[in-house]
């Protein structure tokens, strides 16, 4: 945040309204992708001097175009497949309890972006659907090419999942497997650059981004940007 606000304030912007030509193109043609607000954003907020209304100010005032990011199924990372009770499991093949956690957010997160629109009708929010894109890919992995949907690809715990805790990727017992395109984990918590790959597409081909990502009414937010 105070790297934005320098980079702001060194063209031009020092406020949401300014008259230097430069912080107006600035404005204007850049792109900000918010990505998505998870468990650090919600445990380092607490107690912390800064306010929860820093990032939307930031976000909003200063620029045109906005991405924001709603939060994938986190149930269905091996960290959380290796911890969890094997009987806390949902339709997708992840743990239950936090694929209902992530989904809630996306629902409150979905009807935020909806507000904001309101708010600022002259900004360009487009809305990328990470729970209903990941999920996709879940539902059916050998369409995208991947064999191993729950196993992570670098670290030394073994199947099923390939994670263990005290022996992480980058620890002297731990070793990635040679095809990692086939794997839609990295290491138990990102993903790879071919699942990256996936969703990116989805994105950008506008099958899983739409300007309008929450219908007033509705009860479900599980909506397609197509």
């Amino acid at each position: 945040m105070i790297w934005f606000n320098k980079f702001l304030e060194s063209q031009g912007c020092k406020g949401a309204v300014s008259s230097r030509h430069e912080c107006k193109a600035v404005r204007d043609d850049a792109l900000i992708w918010v990505g998505e607000i998870g468990v650090n954003d919600y445990a380092y907020i607490v107690g912390s001097s800064v306010s929860s209304d820093t990032i939307r100010k930031l976000a909003i005032n200063h620029l045109h175009h906005r991405i924001p990011t709603g939060l994938p199924p986190t149930g269905c990372l091996p960290l959380a497949m290796a911890l969890a009770p094997v009987d806390d499991r949902d339709d997708l093949g992840g743990v239950k309890t936090l694929n209902n956690q992530s989904y809630t957010h996306t629902v409150v997160y979905q009807k935020t972006v909806q507000d904001l629109r309101k708010w600022f009708p002259d900004a360009v929010i487009t809305y990328l659907d990470y729970w209903n894109a990941y999920s996709m890919v879940m539902k059916n992995p050998k369409k995208y090419g991947f064999k191993e949907p729950f196993m992570a690809c670098c670290v030394s715990g073994g199947p099923p999942y390939n994670f263990e805790v005290f022996s992480t990727c980058g620890s002297s017992d731990a070793s990635a497997y040679p095809n990692p395109s086939q794997y839609i984990n990295w290491e138990g918590v990102h993903l790879t650059e071919a699942m990256y790959k996936v969703l990116s597409r989805m994105f950008l081909s506008g099958t899983q981004s739409s300007s309008i990502c929450f219908l007033e009414g509705q009860e479900t937010a599980r909506v397609n940007g197509s």
